[in-house]
């Protein structure tokens, strides 16, 4: 059998409510503000709503062979309303495309999320690296760290919006093997290789790696930092490109490149490192005034 043969295949609809309880639970694993999300999710929380219908595809018959490696490759988000606590809504996923290289399969999931009477709030684009679990675990196997440890954890505070070509302020952020647990608890995404070691030796890395949408979140945080909007920000185009390991420290920096005529929006690279390698990087469209 190919993985191909998913391609086109609906999940869902699901549906839900976005509850004070999860959305509080959600801010707290990802290191946010959490008296700021009240009335609103962060937008990270786009993350968890994805993987209400993702479980679900990654637990298909016909998928759960390829799953010894699942590697998050990108996402993007578009965001087209405030995710309001409280709101009933819906999640359908869907497998757009499959391409094997290798022996391995780059899929393309979407997902979208809407109210009970249609809204649309958003939209999702995931790549996923999938295939058979590696007979050859990677050679630098890493001792994990105790299950506490972690380097500063900074929360997002309210920040000026600075110029065109100028930085917001940075934040140092990392993750505790427990840390990584609570955030599978609070999103959803149960991958195997973020708190087993040897699941994640088998997908071929050294040990733990940190959840991809947690740096995602972290990334968006030095964004919403400088916005005061219940949607601060309308887009977001992320890369995977390392791992982050547990007990680790990153930094994120966020620098506003070029602002709307309407000087509503700006568009902002985002960057999550540690030491001299780049973790995660990308855009997003920061919503401001309005």
């Amino acid at each position: 059998m190919s993985l191909e043969e998913v391609t086109g295949a609906a999940y869902g609809p699901y549906q839900l409510r976005i509850s004070p309880e999860k959305v509080g639970e959600y801010a707290t694993a990802t290191g946010d503000e959490p008296d700021r999300w009240l009335e609103h999710a962060p937008p990270s929380y786009a993350g968890a709503l994805l993987f209400v219908a993702a479980p679900h595809f990654l637990d298909d018959s016909r998928v759960r062979p390829f799953t010894g490696i699942l590697v998050h490759v990108d996402q993007s988000f578009t965001w087209h309303a405030p995710l309001v606590v409280g709101t009933a809504v819906t999640v359908t996923g869907r497998v757009d495309r499959v391409r094997e290289r290798s022996g391995r399969f780059f899929v393309t999931f979407l997902a979208e999320v809407e109210t009970n009477d249609g809204k649309r709030l958003l939209d999702s684009v995931s790549t996923f690296l999938m295939g058979e679990a590696s007979n050859t675990p990677a050679e630098d196997e890493r001792t994990e760290p105790p299950v506490w440890k972690r380097e500063l954890n900074d929360v997002p505070l309210p920040q000026p919006w600075p110029g065109v070509g100028q930085d917001l302020p940075s934040l140092s952020k990392s993750a505790s093997r427990l840390d990584l647990v609570k955030y599978a608890a609070a999103s959803g995404d149960y991958n195997p290789i973020h708190f087993d070691h040897d699941a994640a030796r088998g997908a071929g890395l050294p040990g733990t790696v940190a959840h991809g949408l947690l740096m995602a979140a972290w990334a968006s945080q030095a964004v919403t930092s400088g916005s005061g909007r219940p949607d601060p920000v309308a887009h977001a185009k992320l890369r995977f490109r390392n791992p982050l390991f547990p007990g680790t420290q990153a930094t994120v920096t966020a620098t506003v490149r070029d602002a709307a005529l309407d000087e509503v929006d700006a568009q902002v690279s985002v960057k999550v490192r540690s030491g001299n390698e780049d973790l995660v990087t990308g855009i997003c469209v920061a919503r401001l005034g309005g």
